[in-house]
């Protein structure tokens, strides 16, 4: 799943008392009402036309669409994210101080930006949010009637469908620098960024294809797709939809042609597999494997990446921080991850 921010997962199964929440979220009352409008925004981004200058660049003739390959990458970008994500399931996380468990049943939205400007790159957690079902406390217990006080009621009955808005803590943006063939901290003094450049060193390519900051490391040949082509992917060819040594058989049928932005794209239906292990920007590293039900990929025509994915998973993840606790999640989900991609001016 692409719930591999695990910010996910502290929003879904840290224990929180329900007073504790309730202070959370009415102290975050206008972030989680600008959340809120987000998310209604970000279901469905705008498609429709291409721009009529990135038209211009398209290959498309009776014969079929090439997705191109051959220009130019732009090497300074504005990429920004919005991975909203409805889930039912399961949450285990371990610690020192022992294994909790809770059920998962709803929607979090994660939305972050990152700004590439030739060799720097900063990453920004804007904001995320979850609304899940209000479990921490259970329900007291029942009373046994022959001795029950028929003055004083019963405390209501929690509703099964109550929940909470709980909003993640907002992070400070990080910058790194390339230096060679690595990425680094830009601000060497800054320990934190020191600490997540040296973590993210190995898989940092990884990280910059699949949030469409440079090509995929696959990608089409030169021939011309035609709506209703289909293709198996699987070997090395699945980076060419997977970032992270990803293993598996996923199945492309071309369906249409729309636009993400404005950015001109095919869209592919998609069914299959994988499992992969893949990092984010904020260290955590996560064990995924899934199985895809449904779903459609947009990949741009121009550029190989590719800028939204919508699915229908069955998946059982686990990752966390080095030294911190451990989560496991386990269940199905409706995904949808969206990158607004914007190529800045020199």
């Amino acid at each position: 799943m692409n719930a591999r921010h695990f910010v996910i997962l502290w929003l879904a199964v840290t224990t929180v008392s329900c007073e504790k929440v309730k202070s959370l979220v009415a102290k975050a009352s206008a972030a989680a009402k600008g959340q809120a409008a987000t998310r209604e925004s970000s279901k469905e981004p705008a498609a429709g036309k291409g721009n009529a200058d990135l038209q211009k660049m398209v290959d498309q003739t009776a014969e079929g669409t090439i997705f191109r390959k051959d220009l130019p990458f732009p090497t300074r970008l504005e990429v920004t994210t919005t991975r909203h994500l409805e889930m039912s399931g399961r949450a285990f996380q371990s610690s020192e101080i022992g294994k909790k468990s809770a059920p998962i049943k709803g929607t979090v939205v994660i939305v972050s930006k990152l700004e590439l400007k030739d060799n720097d790159l900063c990453f920004t957690l804007e904001n995320a949010s979850a609304t899940l079902p209000a479990i921490d406390n259970p329900e007291p217990p029942k009373k046994d009637p022959a001795t029950k006080d028929p003055a004083t009621k019963d405390p209501a009955p929690k509703k099964a469908n109550d929940s909470i808005e709980r909003v993640a803590p907002p992070l400070a943006p990080v910058t790194f620098t390339k230096s060679g063939m690595t990425w680094q901290a830009k601000d060497r003094s800054d320990f934190r960024t020191v600490s997540l450049a040296q973590k993210l060193s190995p898989v940092f390519d990884h990280l910059l294809a699949e949030n469409t900051l440079i090509p995929r490391p696959q990608w089409f040949a030169r021939h011309r797709f035609k709506v209703g082509d289909q293709l198996v992917v699987t070997g090395e060819s699945i980076s060419m939809l997977l970032a992270g040594n990803a293993k598996g058989s996923l199945t492309l049928k071309l369906e249409s042609f729309d636009a993400v932005e404005g950015h001109p794209c095919g869209v592919f239906s998609i069914t299959g597999n994988y499992h992969r292990t893949i990092p984010d920007f904020g260290g955590t590293i996560t064990d995924e494997t899934v199985t895809i039900e449904s779903g459609k990929f947009w990949l741009s025509l121009l550029y190989p990446m590719i800028l939204k994915q919508e699915m229908d998973v069955i998946q059982s993840s686990k990752g966390g921080d080095q030294g911190g606790p451990m989560s496991r999640v386990q269940g199905a989900a409706k995904i949808s991850v969206t990158h607004a991609w914007k190529r800045l001016e020199p």
